[in-house]
């Protein structure tokens, strides 16, 4: 099928069915995947690469000492990182994540991140986890950040080393409690002293990455830092 029919054809099927927006569920313009111009420009942005202080900032203070706690969008109840966030997870929308990445990449290069991080190291899923999966959805957005800031992903530089059960109805205590001691340094030679950047889809209370940080900065690496996809203020 040469190029023309090819893209008669694309047209043809997306009048019977029609791509639609993650974010409104409005019908996508040519040329739009996964999110419409109107809802990329309403996407609730932090700016916290621009931001000296931040509230999520406070989330691990007295716990990790993060050089940058970087969020690229608030997380709300039934707004369009919702939206997002759960087609990248559960539909098997790997190039969602690596979107989002180039997104947030182009906004830390144009705020001065283009030469800070020297690794950047996703959180792991526990294999039986991914295997259901089939992808970790932070390595998605990590792929995306590393393409623009130029800078490698050390897929595998935290391993988790046991599974446990959702979170989600748990206090940060807990939380800390139950995750504590559950990474182990994978790739020490590519992250000792580095400037790592960890990198994960939602930050909630901070837990998880409070248990990613302690064997980091046990290497030691030289400095580390977070970046989220969305962040529950």
């Amino acid at each position: 099928m040469n190029m023309k029919i090819k893209e008669y054809w694309n047209d043809f099927l997306s009048l019977i069915y029609p791509n639609l927006c993650l974010g409104c569920d409005d019908p996508l313009p040519q040329g739009s995947k996964y999110i419409c111009p109107k809802c990329h420009y309403n996407l609730p942005k932090t700016n916290t690469h621009a931001l000296e202080r931040h509230t999520f900032q406070e989330k691990f203070m007295g716990l990790v000492p993060f050089s940058h706690v970087l969020v690229y969008a608030y997380f709300i109840k039934n707004g369009i990182m919702q939206h997002v966030l759960h087609a990248l997870k559960y539909n098997d929308n790997q190039e969602i994540g690596i979107m989002l990445g180039r997104w947030y990449g182009h906004d830390l290069l144009l705020g001065g991140y283009a030469d800070a991080f020297d690794a950047i190291v996703p959180v792991p899923l526990h294999p039986k986890k991914q295997e259901i999966r089939g992808y970790n959805q932070a390595y998605c957005f990590a792929l995306g950040l590393s393409e623009v800031l130029k800078t490698p992903v050390v897929e595998h530089g935290l391993i988790r080393t046991k599974h446990i059960d959702s979170q989600t109805k748990k206090g940060k205590v807990n939380r800390i409690l139950d995750v504590e001691g559950i990474f182990e340094v994978q790739e020490i030679d590519r992250l000792k002293d580095k400037r790592v950047l960890l990198v994960d889809d939602v930050l909630t209370t901070g837990s998880t990455l409070v248990a990613c940080a302690t064997p980091l900065l046990a290497l030691p690496c030289q400095a580390l830092s977070v970046a989220v996809m969305a962040g529950v203020k």
